[in-house]
C-alpha cells in the first residue's frame, strides 16, 4: 500500500509541477491583454486563470493538511497537547504582530484602486510582521544548531 501511495503522489506532484510551469511559461510569452500591450500596466492574457490555479493549490493544500492534523490527532492523542501549544504559540505570534500593524493610508498620487484601505493595509502588516517573525525564528534555529553541536562534544 505504501508503494503505491508513493507512486500515485509522485505522479501527482510531477503533474501539478508541469502544470505550474506551463502557466509560468504562458504568463511570459502568452501575450497581453489588449489595450495594456506597450503601457507600463501590460496585464498578460493568462493571469486570471493563473491567479485561479494559484486558489485551487492553495485549496487542496490547506484540505491535506487540515486531513492529516486531524488523521494524526486520532492516532496519537498524546500528540493534541503539543498542537495546542503550537496554536497558542501561534495565536500569540499574530497578536504581537498585530499590535506592531500599522493601517495608516499610504499616499500613492496615481494609485486609483481600492486596496488603499485601513483595513487591508492592517492585515498585510500583520502578515508581514508574522513573516518577519519566522525568518528571525528559522535563521536563530540555525545558528543554534550549527553551535550547540561544537558544545555537545
Amino acid at each position: 500500500m505504501s508503494e503505491k501511495i508513493t507512486k500515485l503522489t509522485s505522479i501527482l506532484l510531477w503533474v501539478l509541477m508541469g502544470l505550474t510551469v506551463l502557466f509560468a511559461i504562458l504568463f511570459y510569452v502568452g501575450g497581453v491583454v489588449p489595450g495594456t500591450d506597450g503601457t507600463r500596466y501590460e496585464e498578460p492574457k493568462v493571469t486570471n486563470s493563473f491567479i485561479v490555479f494559484a486558489y485551487i493549490l492553495f485549496a487542496v493544500t490547506v484540505m491535506v493538511m487540515v486531513f492529516f492534523a486531524v488523521r494524526n490527532m486520532v492516532l496519537n492523542p498524546k500528540g493534541v497537547k503539543l498542537a495546542l501549544v503550537a496554536l497558542g504559540l501561534a495565536a500569540v505570534l499574530v497578536g504581537l504582530a498585530a499590535l506592531l500593524a500599522d493601517n495608516s493610508v499610504l499616499y500613492l498620487p496615481h494609485y486609483k484602486g481600492g486596496d488603499n484601505v485601513p483595513r487591508t493595509l492592517f492585515w498585510t502588516d500583520v502578515g508581514l510582521f508574522v513573516a518577519y517573525f519566522l525568518l528571525a525564528g528559522a535563521f536563530l534555529a540555525i545558528i543554534y544548531s550549527v553551535i550547540s553541536k561544537y558544545f555537545k562534544k
